[in-house]
């Protein structure tokens, strides 16, 4: 950790420091995990922070702090618990320490397009669980963002069908569901922090990786790969979260413009997310890597070879009724979508 970064965690972790009411000009502190610049994650950071402080005319203004100035995710998601920043976004696996019912997002080739999870996050199962959350942890949730849709990457062969896994080592986030998934596909899954996954397919500690194609090439795995699959395996999720006193003793209006500003974030982060996923892919595919888009019948293969193992461990985790609850979800969006 660097010296500057070690002075910004003291500073908000000290007994001393507490969030205080915003007023005229106070800053709202935001951390995120992805470093400031041309992606997604800061580019709808950056958007709440233009809503809030134009809607409020800078009453409320916004600081971020962005690529883990303050700390892990973990971290960060603890400060905006006890009350010593105001924001952040973590992603649905670092965010199942706090809150478990959110690995139901996780279940594999549970969503089969973007817009169907952005009308199941807007809607009802959203509406819920965002205050579900606030009863269960005291953290405020303010809306569901994408985090991308799932993909491998790897050095040994082509991944097409379930049995090209076989005997992969696959580094996966730190979440016994992604662990689980990828043992369902008889490959051998190696939790490693996000900040090293690159180093660690490069030096053969892993053989592959899954993440979103935009994070593949923004961590710099796709220089060092061979092969890439768009499998579209899990959607990954973000939670924009606030310390819930400090939002309550907001006047209604700045609760108003805090609230829409996270819906906004989360409609730049989901539109920027999937065509972001595109380009990387066609960049990607230009820097050598060899890119299998999966047919709808080799997903089928996949989803067939995962899914009930993954819900089975999933429902150990979060009980039978939030499992329900999200694929009635997800069946109503697609009618909702698709009018089916």
């Amino acid at each position: 950790m660097s010296m500057i970064r070690a002075l910004s965690v003291s500073l908000l972790t000290t007994a001393s420091f507490a969030i205080a009411p915003v007023a005229l000009g106070e800053e709202i502190r935001f951390a995120l995990e992805m470093y400031e610049g041309d992606n997604p994650e800061f580019n709808a950071v950056t958007a709440f922070k233009e809503y809030v402080e134009n809607k409020s005319g800078g009453e409320l203004t916004v600081r971020i702090f962005p690529g883990n100035q303050l700390g892990s995710v973990r971290d960060t998601t603890e400060m905006v618990q006890q009350g010593t920043l105001h924001m952040t976004l973590p992603s649905d696996g670092a965010f199942a320490g706090f809150y478990a019912p959110i690995q139901a997002w996780s279940m594999p080739y549970l969503f089969s397009s973007a817009p169907v999870a952005w009308e199941v996050m807007s809607g009802e199962f959203g509406q819920w669980m965002l205050e579900d959350i606030r009863e269960q942890t005291g953290i405020r949730a303010l809306a569901f963002s994408q985090n991308g849709f799932r993909s491998f990457l790897n050095n040994d062969r082509l991944i097409q069908t379930p049995q090209d896994m076989a005997g992969m080592k696959i580094r996966t986030m730190e979440s016994p569901v992604y662990m689980e998934m990828v043992s369902a596909l008889g490959a051998d899954p190696t939790p490693i922090a996000g900040s090293e996954a690159t180093m660690a397919l490069q030096q053969g500690v892993v053989d592959g990786l899954e993440s979103p194609p935009s994070v593949h090439l923004s961590g710099g795995a796709a220089e060092v790969a061979q092969y890439m699959t768009l499998n579209e395996h899990v959607f990954g999720l973000h939670i924009v979260v606030a310390n819930d006193e400090w939002f309550t003793s907001l006047s209604p209006e700045h609760q108003q413009i805090v609230a829409d500003g996270a819906r906004v974030l989360a409609a730049v982060e989901n539109v920027e997310k999937t065509t972001g996923d595109w380009a990387a892919i066609e960049k990607i595919r230009s820097m050598g890597v060899e890119v299998h888009i999966s047919s709808p019948e080799e997903k089928s293969m996949f989803r067939e070879a995962v899914y009930q193992p993954v819900r089975e461990f999933i429902l150990g985790e979060v009980g039978e009724d939030v499992l329900d609850r999200i694929e009635a979800a997800v069946k109503a969006a697609e009618a909702s979508v698709y009018g089916e």
